[in-house]
Formats: C-alpha cells, sequence, structure tokens
C-alpha cells in the first residue's frame, strides 16, 4: 500500500495540500502516512459506527461527495474491527461513485476473501485499486489489482490524460531509463518501477525461490 501511495504521488494523482477520506478505524499506518512531509495530504475521516456493527452511515459516506476528496483509502474487512462493509454500504458507495467519476477507491482486503469482501469491492467502479498485503493462498506475498478497463492507468499510463505539458515531460523523463515509450507505460508498472526507485527496476519481480516455486507448480499440473 506505501507503494500505492508513492506512485499515486510521483504520477500527481494526488499532491500535497489535496484532501483525502480514510475509512476509519483504520490500521495505523494509514492515518500516518498522509500526513508525512513526503505527502502533506489533508484528511477527511468517514468514521464507522460500534453500536451499528462498525458500519459506515450513510451521512458519513455522504462526505464521499465532496470534490475536494481525491480518494477513498478504506480497509475491508475493517482493522482493527475485522467487520467486513455491508453489501447495502458497497452499492451506496457505488452510487456516490456514479456521480463522481473521478473519486479513487482504494481498498485494502489483506483479510478478505475474495469472493465476498474484494471482489465485490473491486466492482464499485473502475477506478477501484485493491491490495493485498499477504494473501495466503498463494506463494505471492502481495497482490495489487484494478480493473481492466481503467483506460487512464490501465492502458496508456496516467501521463495520457490532460496532464500539463511540463508534467509529461517530467514523468517521461523519470521513466525513459526502463522503456522506449515511457507515456505509455502502465501504472502497475510504474508501480513497479517506483517500488525499486526505478533505477533498480530491474532488480524488480518475483525472486528466484518464488520463480522457481511458480515452476514447478506449473509443471505438476
Amino acid at each position: 500500500m506505501t507503494y500505492i501511495f508513492n506512485t499515486m504521488r510521483e504520477n500527481h494523482l494526488i499532491k500535497a495540500a489535496d484532501t483525502i477520506a480514510l475509512g476509519m478505524p483504520i490500521f495505523t499506518p494509514y492515518i500516518e502516512i498522509p500526513r508525512l512531509n513526503d505527502y502533506q495530504l489533508n484528511v477527511v475521516n468517514i468514521e464507522a459506527d460500534v453500536e451499528d456493527r462498525w458500519q459506515y452511515s450513510k451521512k458519513e459516506l455522504d462526505k464521499l461527495r465532496d470534490p475536494k476528496v481525491k480518494a477513498f483509502f478504506l480497509v475491508n474487512p475493517s482493522n482493527p474491527p475485522s467487520v467486513k462493509i455491508s453489501d447495502e454500504s458497497l452499492e451506496y458507495i457505488a452510487d456516490i461513485v456514479k456521480e463522481r467519476p473521478d473519486l479513487i477507491l482504494l481498498t485494502d482486503d489483506v483479510y478478505g476473501t475474495l469472493p465476498t469482501t474484494s471482489c465485490r469491492c473491486s466492482r464499485l467502479h473502475r477506478r477501484t485499486r485493491f491490495s493485498c498485503t499477504r494473501t495466503r493462498s498463494t506463494s505471492a506475498r502481495r497482490v495489487a489489482a484494478w480493473h481492466d478497463r481503467d483506460a487512464s492507468r490501465q492502458r496508456s499510463g496516467p501521463v495520457a490524460v490532460g496532464m500539463p505539458k511540463d508534467v509529461k515531460k517530467e514523468l517521461h523523463h523519470r521513466y525513459e531509463s526502463i522503456t522506449t515509450e515511457p507515456d505509455k507505460l502502465k501504472f502497475i508498472d510504474r508501480l513497479v518501477a517506483d517500488s525499486r526507485t526505478v533505477a533498480l527496476n530491474h532488480t524488480a519481480g518475483l525472486s528466484t525461490p518464488q520463480q522457481y516455486r511458480w515452476c514447478c507448480s506449473r509443471c505438476s499440473r
């Protein structure tokens, strides 16, 4: 998730003084990261109600209608309460996103079971990001995903969508050492490159033991 925060910043999807929303209560680093000098984000808290089984009320979710809120970061099931967001709330969030297609949703579903939580949340809108920091079902330690029809980031990269010329030039220069067409670099590839400070992009990806396990699992089928 820290990688996603960083790549969103590097690609000008969020910048200093922007406002984001946090689904509260939440894993402590999510409270701390936005306030670091690296980000300097303003935060709106979307508070879950303990008396309503840790669900978000419509009144709280309506805070997302404010156009100043650039992104909504949440954990599903919640951490620490460990409660799944209700289907009613998910549908309500979906309605808000239909009204606000510019709103980015970022969901950490580390403890979620894919059929009931992650997939439902990822279907909310094409601009939903999904992350599992420790999936137990595979040898991979981290998973990140988003809708494959997210045109601005999945197909041609964020610089292709109305970015000022100076920003395009900056990002072109940032990624030109790893590709001959940096403007077309997908968001997921930017994420990987940024996780290794771009210069060490060649060291990113699966480690040798992970590659070995993956190959063996394929051969055994």
